[in-house]
């Protein structure tokens, strides 16, 4: 089976647009494209913002994310689960799920994020800061859990998608 998808499998990701910010959404699609995946925007959990498991039954990777999140906090998420799989298909399934190989691919993997065109500039900081040692959650840092409820609060609108269940 290849990893690769067929180059048409953009127009597959379309529906993810409500969910990231807009300035990520190339990024995300190219991350995505670069392996198969199944993704599911998911109901609400009180457990996890995000789950990432490879499908041995099926052959392919599957990401579960949730739909109640607001742009900044889905893309972070998002990137976390992706991190999950680059990191497995790189080290193997051996690896600690966040250990030093996965904290370094969350990094890499979010470099090109960190960006205020894309996270706003009071977000910014606090992301660059977590993003020095990630911990398992990033709803565990505060500073950057504030700042994105602040960001929200200020600007009204907390951006978050029409529907919160999508399967994609």
């Amino acid at each position: 089976m290849s990893d690769n998808p067929p180059a048409s499998s953009a127009s597959l990701w379309a529906p993810l647009a409500k969910y990231v910010p807009k300035n990520s959404f190339d990024y995300v699609v190219d991350l995505l494209n670069r392996h198969t995946i199944f993704m599911k925007v998911t109901k609400p959990k009180k457990s996890r913002a995000g789950l990432y498991f490879f499908d041995e039954k099926n052959g392919r990777h599957a990401i579960y994310i949730n739909g109640n999140l607001d742009k900044l906090n889905f893309l972070i998420t998002l990137i976390h689960e992706y991190a999950h799989l680059v990191a497995r298909v790189k080290y193997g399934r051996s690896i600690k799920p966040h250990g030093k190989e996965w904290k370094k691919t969350f990094q890499d993997l979010m470099r090109p994020l960190i960006d205020p065109a894309i996270f706003p500039e009071e977000v910014l900081k606090c992301v660059k800061n977590h993003m020095n040692n990630p911990a398992a959650s990033h709803f565990r840092d505060k500073s950057l859990v504030n700042a994105i409820s602040r960001h929200y609060s200020i600007n009204s609108s907390p951006l978050k998608p029409s529907t919160s269940v999508s399967d994609m």
